[in-house]
């Protein structure tokens, strides 16, 4: 690796170690595009095809909009490449791995994955990231979208990944999901939060949850003030920001 390689990991780590309690992610995740041009990289917590002996749930963080997060837990998790018995083989034994390779040899529903979910959502191409965290064996896995147009990956990246997960390790030792945002909302104050950011009206959302429109001021005011939101507007940034399982 070239001596500018070298710098590129460093700015990357000297942004991550001086991120603040509980702000790693989106440091982290600037750090990635300003410096290596990772554009919307994100975690993934304890992927349950790396995590032995966990029960299948992980977590996300992430800035992809909650409905496509939404529909690859739902509908497209098992068929993803890198949960394969290559991908996962791939992962543990290299501790990074591309779609573009694994789709070589995936299954027609892998391929699904790749052509009918990734590429509608704009993604020719995805770099996976192994870090296990040395304290705690936790799982994270680290995932870079690319843009085939824009972006392709090339063996420079691999490289910088292979070397980049290691060195995070230490970073992913204190748990890098936060507490889950909103989870002390109501069943109704989460339909509520979900709908508004979602961009519905409060006559729009009255009428889908068929309640009146003072119900949804009075659970809005409560969401507001569990989750600490000062706006609307800093609801649906953090909302779409929170941790999914």
């Amino acid at each position: 690796m070239e001596q500018l390689e070298y710098r590129k990991l460093i700015n990357v780590l000297e942004q991550v170690a001086g991120a603040r309690e509980g702000e790693l992610y989106p440091v982290l995740v600037e750090a990635l595009a300003v410096h290596l041009g990772w554009i919307d990289a994100f975690v993934a917590e304890n992927p349950a095809y790396l995590a032995l002996g966990t029960d299948g749930d992980e977590q996300y963080l992430t800035m992809f909009r909650p409905d496509f997060v939404e529909e690859y837990v739902e509908r497209w998790r098992w068929n993803n490449p890198f949960a394969s018995r290559g991908g996962v083989a791939c992962l543990s034994r290299h501790g990074v791995a591309t779609l573009g390779r694994l789709r070589l040899r995936a299954t027609d529903p892998e391929r699904d994955f790749a052509d009918k979910f990734l590429h509608r959502n704009g993604i020719d191409d995805m770099l996976k990231v192994v870090v296990r965290s040395r304290a705690t064996g936790a799982v994270s896995t680290l995932g870079v979208p690319f843009d085939g147009d824009r972006r392709a990956i090339e063996p420079g990246d691999l490289l910088m990944a292979a070397t980049l997960g290691p060195l995070l390790s230490p970073y992913f030792d204190t748990n890098l999901v936060p507490p889950a945002f909103g989870r002390d909302l109501s069943s109704g104050e989460r339909d509520v939060a979900e709908l508004v950011v979602l961009g519905e009206d409060h006559k729009q959302i009255a009428r889908r949850l068929n309640v009146s429109e003072s119900t949804v001021d009075k659970h809005l005011t409560c969401v507001l003030e569990k989750t600490g939101c000062g706006s609307l507007t800093e609801l649906t940034a953090q909302w779409k920001r929170r941790p999914m399982s």
